[in-house]
C-alpha cells in the first residue's frame, strides 16, 4: 500500500509532511505497491491521481479540477474528506468528512503541543507560491516577524509553528498545523491565488469562520501578478464567500476549465499578462538598478503590524480533540484493509 500525494519541485511542508507522518502513524505499514494506493493530506482529489487496482481516501480534498473518471466505483473506499466542502463535490454522505489529516501530528510525541510559557515569537509563513515574485522576508523584517520559508524541511517549518505565540498564515496548512498544536493563528492573503474553497472546506470542520485579512502585494512584479490571475482562471480568493457561493463558484470554474479550448487560452494569457510584464520589469530593474517595491513593502509591512495584534482563531478543545478521535479510529480501519 502506497501513499499518494502531491509533490512539488521546490518543496512545500504541507505536502511534505506526507513523507514521514504516516509512516509515524502506522510504523512499517506501508510499502511501494502501487496497486494499492492511499491519498493522504492535500487537495489533491483530481483526475491527475494514478491507477491504482484499489483507492483509500484519507482526509484528502477537493479544490482543483475533477476527481478521476471512476471514483466512487467498487475500486475506491473513502474512509473520509478534509471537510463539507469537499464531501458535497464528491456526492459523498455527511459523516464522511471529518477534518484535514495534519491534526493528527498533534498525537505524535515529537510534536506535543507546548504550553503558552514555553512558545514565543510571532512568525509569518507564505503560500510557496509567494515567493515567486514577493518580497515577504523584507516585508517581514520591517514588520519585525519571523520569516518562515513554506520550501523548507516539513520538520523544521512544523516546529517553528509549534514554538511560536502566534502564527500568521498565508498557507492554509501553517494555520491547520498551528491549530493541531494549539498555538492561535490568523489567516492572511498575499494574492488572490489563496483558495477560499479550501480554507472555507477545513474552518466549517472546526466551527470557525475564514476572516482572513488582505496583505496585498509584496513588489510590482507580485502586483502585475495577481492582476492578471483572474483571467487565466488562478484566481481562488473569493472576498466574504459564503459555502453556497464557493461550491457554485468552484463547480463553473470546473466546468469552464474543462473546455477543449481552456489549456491553450490559460497558456496565451500567463504569457500576455504575467510572463511577458515579469521579464520586463526584472529587466528593468536589473539595468537601471531602480527599487521599484519600496511602497508595496511597506504597505504590506503596515498591514502585518496590525495582523500581528490580532488575537488569532483557535478551536475549542472539545471539537478539535472529536475531529482527531474520529480521525484515529479510521487509521485503525486502514490498518486492517491491508
Amino acid at each position: 500500500m502506497k501513499i499518494y500525494y502531491y509533490k512539488s519541485a521546490h518543496g512545500n511542508f504541507g505536502d511534505d509532511l506526507n513523507a514521514w507522518i504516516w509512516d509515524a502513524l502506522l510504523p512499517g505499514f506501508f510499502d511501494d505497491n502501487e496497486n494499492v494506493r492511499v491519498s493522504g493530506i492535500g487537495t489533491i482529489i483530481t483526475s491527475a491521481m494514478p491507477p491504482a487496482k484499489k483507492w483509500y481516501v484519507f482526509s484528502s480534498g477537493v479544490g482543483y479540477g475533477y476527481p478521476p473518471a471512476n471514483f466512487g466505483d467498487s475500486s475506491w473506499e473513502t474512509l473520509c474528506v478534509r471537510g463539507p466542502l469537499s464531501a458535497e463535490i464528491l456526492e459523498l454522505p455527511k459523516d464522511k468528512f471529518i477534518t484535514d489529516g495534519a491534526a493528527l501530528l498533534n498525537t505524535l510525541a515529537e510534536f506535543k503541543p507546548l504550553s503558552e510559557a514555553e512558545r514565543k515569537g510571532v512568525i509569518f509563513v507564505p503560500h510557496h507560491h509567494a515567493l515567486v515574485t514577493g518580497q515577504w522576508e523584507k516585508v517581514c523584517q520591517q514588520a519585525g516577524v519571523e520569516f518562515v520559508n513554506p520550501q523548507s524541511d516539513a520538520k523544521t517549518v512544523i516546529q517553528k509553528i509549534r514554538n511560536a505565540k502566534l502564527v500568521l498564515a498565508d498557507a492554509m496548512h501553517a494555520a491547520i498545523i498551528a491549530d493541531a498544536m494549539r498555538v492561535p493563528w490568523v489567516p492572511l492573503i498575499t494574492s488572490s491565488q489563496i483558495n477560499t474553497f479550501k480554507w472555507l472546506d477545513w474552518t466549517q470542520t472546526i466551527n470557525l469562520p475564514y476572516r482572513p485579512t488582505v496583505l496585498g502585494s509584496s513588489s510590482l512584479r507580485e502586483c502585475m501578478r495577481d492582476k492578471g490571475l483572474y483571467v487565466y482562471g488562478e484566481k481562488y480568493h473569493l472576498p466574504d464567500a459564503d459555502v453556497e457561493y464557493a461550491v457554485s463558484y468552484f463547480k463553473k470554474q470546473r466546468e469552464l476549465k474543462n473546455k477543449k479550448w481552456w489549456p491553450h487560452y490559460h497558456d496565451l494569457t500567463r504569457l500576455a499578462l504575467y510572463r511577458i510584464p515579469n521579464k520586463g520589469i526584472q529587466i528593468i530593474e536589473k539595468t537601471s538598478k531602480l527599487n521599484l517595491d519600496n511602497r508595496f513593502i511597506d504597505n504590506a509591512a503596515n498591514i502585518l503590524l496590525a495582523a500581528r495584534k490580532q488575537p488569532g482563531f483557535l478551536s475549542e478543545d472539545n471539537n478539535f480533540n472529536n475531529n482527531v478521535e474520529r480521525l484515529l479510529a479510521g487509521i485503525d480501519i486502514l490498518s486492517k484493509c491491508k
